[in-house]
């Protein structure tokens, strides 16, 4: 396989390079640069060098597996610390998984729920299909993650993957002191998070994005973004309205 078939490669800001998404219409990175803005919301925001630090092992959960960049910068960041890294993704199309361990020389075991590559330093395993459905087999195997990466398409285009079920889902598969970070700062997000038991913070900002946000079970949410969703109109998103939500635009 050496083309993507629903995709299109292209160049970030920063020289590294993403995918356009024919299906959902979207790039997978921010344009402003896709290496930069993975360091900065996930490497950075979910404190994966003060983990690998502290850690043996840590145990990471992404939520669109996407280019793989977020495995490499993670797996990168562990190798310094020499901690052992337990990545999970969820990836819905095959093709993506595929492409990334040919492009790699990467051997890869397969079942019908996800694709395995084991390393000396790291194991990688990305679940096939719908999230929503891997997401159960998670819970039944009791694994409980340090980080999530929340980088699904962006509402607009995906927005079953940003719920407050999906987000109760996410908060029952983590640890106490899990940080999710995610690169979206909608007030329906926050929301959605919030009514599922996270306390959200504001995060850095990223190309033309104002903020982005941090979310944790423990601790308590900035009062600044409780005032403004106080006073927002925009509506929780839930499983049920969601279809609504992207009909919105």
């Amino acid at each position: 396989m050496d083309q993507l078939s629903q995709y299109k490669i292209i160049q970030t800001e920063d020289g590294s390079t993403t995918l356009f998404s024919k299906k959902f219409n979207e790039a997978c990175h921010s344009t402003s640069g896709a290496r930069s803005e993975t360091k900065l919301h996930y490497i950075q925001g979910c404190a994966v060098p003060e983990l690998a630090e502290q850690k043996k092992e840590i145990f990471v959960l992404e939520v669109g597996f996407g280019t793989g960049l977020g495995f490499e910068e993670t797996l990168s960041t562990c190798t310094g610390y020499k901690c052992y890294l337990h990545f999970h993704s969820f990836e819905i199309d095959d093709e993506l998984f595929i492409y990334f361990c040919k492009k790699r020389n990467l051997s890869f075991e397969q079942t019908n729920d996800f694709f395995q590559v084991k390393g000396e330093s790291f194991q990688l395993t990305c679940w096939r299909g719908d999230a929503r459905q891997s997401i159960k087999k998670i819970k039944q195997d009791n694994l409980k993650f340090d980080c999530v990466y929340q980088d699904a398409f962006s509402p607009k285009r995906n927005a079953i993957l940003w719920t407050t079920e999906w987000f109760k889902d996410l908060g029952q598969v983590v640890t106490p002191e899990a940080i999710l970070s995610t690169y979206s700062s909608s007030s329906s997000i926050r929301k959605s998070l919030l009514c599922a038991g996270w306390k959200v913070r504001k995060g850095e900002k990223f190309g033309p994005k104002r903020s982005s946000t941090r979310a944790t079970l423990a601790g308590e949410s900035d009062q600044e973004i409780l005032d403004h969703l106080q006073r927002s109109p925009a509506p929780e998103l839930t499983d049920n309205n969601y279809h609504e939500y992207v009909l919105r635009g």
